[in-house]
């Protein structure tokens, strides 16, 4: 998070991380994690109307699909439903007039699926967005 501080706060005066307790560890690439982290929550900073607007980072254990989640919030302008299935592909962005190059969504669903896991977005116009990351912690090797 370091590396995005400046960012956020300029961004928004509500940031919250909300750690999960008692995590088991996860096995991965944590490079190629931490620029997941970023890209999520860079975009949930250039979502954002106003600085009144949060944005939460949460991490939490799912036992029953025995995956470390990672869930990053805000209250931005939100996507519109017909975009939302595009949102991972290569060059795909609606920020392209801010400098927007559409590919940090796809990079980030890149390493997440290169670790096993899985992207999945809920996000409405006017409502925010929910970007859910969710890592197997049994990948099936050795």
């Amino acid at each position: 998070l370091t590396l995005l501080n400046t960012m956020v706060r300029g961004s928004t005066r509500h940031f919250r991380a909300e750690y999960g307790e008692d995590l088991p560890p996860l096995r991965g690439d944590y490079q190629r994690l931490e620029q997941v982290v970023i890209n999520l929550v860079q975009n949930a900073c250039q979502a954002l109307p106003d600085p009144e607007a949060a944005i939460t980072l949460s991490t939490r254990y799912d036992a029953e699909e025995n995956a470390v989640v990672l869930e990053v919030a805000d209250e931005g302008c939100g996507i519109p439903s017909e975009s939302l299935p595009h949102v991972t592909d290569p060059f795909f962005t609606t920020k392209r007039a801010s400098g927007g190059t559409g590919l940090g969504l796809s990079i980030a669903s890149s390493i997440v699926m290169e670790h096993g896991g899985r992207m999945t977005f809920d996000s409405a116009p006017g409502k925010g967005t929910r970007v859910s990351v969710t890592l197997p912690l049994d990948r099936g090797e050795g």
